[in-house]
């Protein structure tokens, strides 16, 4: 069997110039995500290696089930308080993302945080943002901030739908569940909330993917 041949990038000679010196680039112009011939040849490596490894899918398959039967899918991770609220995440066997969620205290005064059997809910247990609901429709899904304000009445947290790393910052009325019209497309990861919960800051990008403004 003939063994398919490797890809090979063409070479664009591009000068860059620092401190002085002076040397030659062949390849900046794969740096161009947009550029078709870029596209074309990143398809045509990732071809490439696919045909290299195909023998090792039994492997992968192997390694990936003999990890997934050491872990725990459906499981919770250990309640967090913020103001009136016990904070938590679930995972659920078969879900790819996690759910997150709060239940209410029942004693100011006791900070032991509450048990529960997994997969069972808490008393008046809220679901705040559910990955896999999220995810619905798109090939790719991130989460990149979860922001809460102090007093608990808002979400703010941002989505990646496409893999650029690009996040779109949303909203969310916990008191009412309501998803707000307000997003801000084009943020890095991560939000916070001032502590009067009257403004959220967030970050921008430059050119390269930076992160280099704060907004409010």
């Amino acid at each position: 069997m003939t063994s398919p041949t490797p890809p090979v990038a063409t070479k664009v000679p591009h000068e860059r110039t620092h401190h002085g010196h002076t040397f030659v680039d062949d390849y900046e112009w794969l740096r161009d995500k947009d550029n078709p011939e870029v596209i074309a040849y990143l398809e045509a490596e990732n071809a490439y290696t696919e045909a290299q490894t195909a023998h090792l899918a039994p492997v992968r398959e192997s390694i990936f089930e003999e990890i997934k039967s050491r872990t725990q899918e459906t499981d919770m991770s250990v309640p967090t308080r913020m103001g009136e609220w016990w904070y938590y995440a679930r995972t659920v066997e078969g879900k790819q993302y996690g759910i997150q969620c709060r239940c209410p205290i029942t004693d100011p005064e006791d900070w032991t945080p509450p048990e529960v059997a997994v997969g069972t809910e808490l008393p008046g247990e809220q679901v705040l943002l559910d990955g896999n609901v999220e995810s619905e429709g798109h090939d790719f899904f991130s989460v990149g901030a979860f922001s809460l304000s102090h007093d608990g009445t808002m979400l703010a947290y941002s989505t990646d739908v496409v893999g650029d790393e690009r996040y779109t910052l949303k909203f969310k009325d916990l008191t009412t569940g309501e998803l707000l019209a307000d997003e801000i497309p084009g943020t890095a990861p991560g939000a916070t909330w001032a502590l009067d919960h009257s403004h959220v800051f967030y970050q921008t990008v430059d050119e390269s993917w930076r992160p280099d403004t704060v907004w409010r």
